[in-house]
């Protein structure tokens, strides 16, 4: 099944090479879950600290993913509790929600 997929800041390494910043790119996806999509990608699980589906950010690795679905993954913010706020806020100002 193909899924959507944008990564941001050290995670933009494992994004195809002709990928313009900020643009989503698809992936057929050969398992079901967001593990399988994270594990093809050649990323670690530490290193999709803030992963969003559809606009939902997720926690649950074992979700599985329907075709066309849209994921979003940020690595670990240094800073703390505070950072992750002032991430959760910016990312609701872009449309996204931290809470499943």
């Amino acid at each position: 099944m193909q899924v959507l997929v944008k990564l941001y800041a050290t995670l933009r390494e494992f994004a195809p090479p002709d990928t313009p910043l900020g643009q989503a790119f698809e992936v057929e996806l050969n398992g079901e879950t967001l593990r399988d999509l994270i594990q093809q990608l050649g990323i670690s699980a530490k290193e999709a600290y803030i992963v969003i589906v559809n606009g939902i950010a997720v926690s649950d690795l074992d979700r599985r993913l329907q075709p066309r679905d849209a994921v979003v993954m940020f690595p670990p913010v240094g800073g703390g509790g505070v950072v992750k706020r002032f991430v959760a806020a910016a990312l609701a100002v872009l449309g996204f929600s931290m809470f499943s």
